[in-house]
Formats: structure tokens, C-alpha cells, sequence
């Protein structure tokens, strides 16, 4: 499951030109660090019922095993329900795919993986992200394998669950 939401299944992918040209947008943005570094920028995003996921991976151009380090950020479902309020979402989403980003090719020893769901605030708006390991173009592939219904991810609360 990629959503932030355990009640969001069955989305549909957001727009295709959209997700491209923010690929275009980042591959262009940081085109020395993807050629020093033989990687370049994917983008997914998902539309639920609940939420928008967009997701934005660092993938090595070579080496598809390679470490990716991928973002994803969610927002509700209020964030998107007038034409403006998309607008604005899509900004700061580009907005905060910058930042974090910026932030990880500044520091070559950068290794602050979040793979829990935070909470992060711009321009007066609170969105959620995690910064993991994934690759997303194989979590995709196991998706269509498994089927939408075969839920990869459950929640433990306080290790109740744990075998210890």
C-alpha cells in the first residue's frame, strides 16, 4: 500500500503530462547532481477518495537495485476540491519536493530515511511525507502482480503484535 491513508484503495493515477513534466522539472533542476550521480528523477501520483499521493524517486540510471531514495507526500482530500486549492497544492508539492531534495544533495553524507508518515506545514498548509528506500517502479510491478486488493502493509501499534 502506498497511500498515507489505510482507506484508500482503488485510486486513479493523476494526470500523465502532469506527473512528466514535474519529472522534466526536477531532472532539469538538478541535472548535475543526476549526471555526477547516473540517476534521475521518477514521478507517481495517485488520486483517492480520501487523499492525493504524489510520489517522487531518485533512481539510478544503470543500476535498477540501486538504493533509490524516494519521497512521498499526501495531502486531504479538502486540499483539492476547488481549482485553486489544486493549484496552490501542486505548487507546494513542487515546492516541497525542492526542499527535501536541496536539502539531501547538500549533505553528501545524508541519511535521514522517515519511513513513517510526519507531518510537514508550508505556506500555511499541512501535508504529510516519509522518505524511504523504495523503489517505487517495482512496488508498482508487485501491485499489479498481487492485485489492488492484497494489502503489503499493516500496522502495528506499540509492538502489541510483535512475537517477541
Amino acid at each position: 500500500m502506498l497511500a498515507r491513508k489505510k482507506d484508500s484503495k482503488s485510486g486513479k493515477p493523476i494526470p500523465q503530462d502532469w506527473s512528466e513534466g514535474l519529472a522534466r522539472l526536477l531532472n532539469d533542476s538538478y541535472k548535475s547532481e543526476a549526471k555526477l550521480q547516473g540517476r534521475y528523477f521518477d514521478v507517481y501520483g495517485q488520486i483517492y477518495s480520501g487523499e492525493l499521493l504524489v510520489i517522487a524517486s531518485w533512481l539510478s540510471e544503470k543500476d535498477e537495485y540501486s538504493s533509490p531514495v524516494t519521497l512521498f507526500l499526501s495531502c486531504e482530500k479538502e486540499q483539492m476540491d476547488t481549482e485553486t486549492k489544486v493549484k496552490d497544492t501542486q505548487q507546494n508539492f513542487i515546492d516541497l519536493i525542492g526542499l527535501f531534495f536541496d536539502e539531501i544533495f547538500a549533505n553528501t553524507e545524508w541519511d535521514n530515511f522517515e519511513p513513517a508518515w510526519q507531518e510537514v506545514s508550508h505556506k500555511n498548509q499541512n501535508y504529510w511525507y516519509k522518505i524511504t528506500r523504495e523503489n517505487i517502479n517495482a512496488s508498482l510491478e508487485a501491485n499489479k502482480l498481487l492485485g489492488e486488493d492484497f494489502d503489503v502493509e499493516e500496522e502495528v501499534e506499540d509492538g502489541d503484535d510483535i512475537d517477541q
